[in-house]
């Protein structure tokens, strides 16, 4: 079995086998109804830090109809060894992660969990400049958190010289 990183995976017809940590798990619910409408999860696998390529993180989702064959076999904060998933391109509206692909589950996907070595870090942030968070006002598609407060661009001296800089809150759970 060939394992690919999480950046090499492309849209296709090809099955993909990969090796991740799930580092987050949550129902996806139709909120009119409360209709569970899949199980998703954020996968983040071993690629650092080298040459501006940030740890990859990636959505995955298992449909409604394979979530009781899934879910007793994952655990958040696992790794596991995944085989045979398609990976499509992101149409959702709103994605949890900076990927414009999704891991989609099928029902011949199979699932390991494999012993964890450390080398896949647990949590991955990608922080962004001012100019962005400005950007991003009223515009809701990445999940990856709420801007309580955003304060003015301010000119700040330190040793370095001028830096500008800005208050911002962010609502955690």
């Amino acid at each position: 079995m060939i394992v690919k990183k999480i950046s090499e995976v492309t849209p296709g017809k090809e099955l993909w086998n990969m090796k991740a940590r799930i580092t987050r798990i949550w129902d996806a619910i139709l909120v009119s109804t409360g209709e569970k409408l899949s199980l998703d999860m954020v996968l983040i696998d071993h690629q650092l830090m080298i040459m501006k390529i940030p740890r990859t993180m990636i959505h995955g989702v298992i449909n409604k109809i394979y979530m009781e064959k899934f879910r007793p076999l994952i655990q958040e904060g696992n790794v596991y060894s995944i085989g045979n998933v398609k990976v499509t391109s992101a149409t959702q509206k709103y994605r949890p992660v900076e990927n414009d692909k999704v891991v989609n589950f099928l029902p011949t996907t199979t699932l390991k969990k494999i012993k964890d070595t450390e080398d896949i870090p647990r949590y991955s942030f990608k922080f962004c400049s001012t100019d962005m968070l400005f950007k991003r006002i009223n515009v809701d598609m990445y999940l990856s958190g709420v801007a309580g407060h955003v304060g003015p661009l301010q000119e700040t001296r330190t040793n370095f010289g001028i830096t500008k800089t800005c208050d911002i809150v962010l609502l955690i759970e």
